[in-house]
């Protein structure tokens, strides 16, 4: 059985070696926690790192998880930059934590350029159909906008009184 002062030196070489100037030295660890310069310190800094590599790995994801609060937010200010790189990278990372990568990420982007007038209607449509809210907004934009065809005009009617048709309902 461990005397007791070993026991206290063993915390305090966890100590140094998850914090400090000493961090990840076991030697340095060693020496600071109190074993004799003159006993071969890289020999029982190896064993003391092999013999309490538990402790120190609890130790070291408790330093991690209290700093995930502030490692967030520092993501978060960096997504605001006025910079596009920064918030590309730092977008990049933040899928990149959340597992997504390019094959699980599927974005779906339509060449407006190449559809018919009639094909962005038909769209709309559906969109304002599926989209109430969405289906307000657009129609009260469209009565302050001049000379926008009348089928556009039609789909706005057509979708406030599908509204207005649900909310009665319930």
């Amino acid at each position: 059985m461990a005397r007791k002062a070993d026991k206290e030196k063993e915390a305090k070489f966890i100590e140094y070696f998850t914090d400090g100037s000493t961090q990840g030295n076991a030697t340095a660890s060693c020496i600071k926690a109190g074993w004799n310069k003159d006993t071969n310190p890289a020999q029982m800094g190896a064993y003391l790192k092999k013999k309490l590599s538990t402790e120190i790995r609890e130790r070291q994801e408790d330093r991690i998880s209290g700093t995930t609060g502030r490692a967030i937010t520092v993501l978060q200010d960096l997504l605001t930059s006025d910079q596009d790189s920064v918030r590309l990278s730092t977008a990049k990372l933040v899928l990149e934590l959340g597992n997504f990568n390019p094959q699980t990420i599927n974005l779906n982007v339509d060449q407006i350029g190449s559809k018919t007038d009639e094909e962005l209607l038909t769209e709309l449509k559906s969109l304002m159909e599926d989209m109430p809210s969405v289906s307000k907004i657009i129609s009260q934009n469209i009565k302050i906008t001049p000379n926008i065809p009348e089928e556009i005009k039609m789909i706005g009617e057509d979708s406030k009184e599908k509204t207005t048709k649900s909310k009665l309902r319930h």
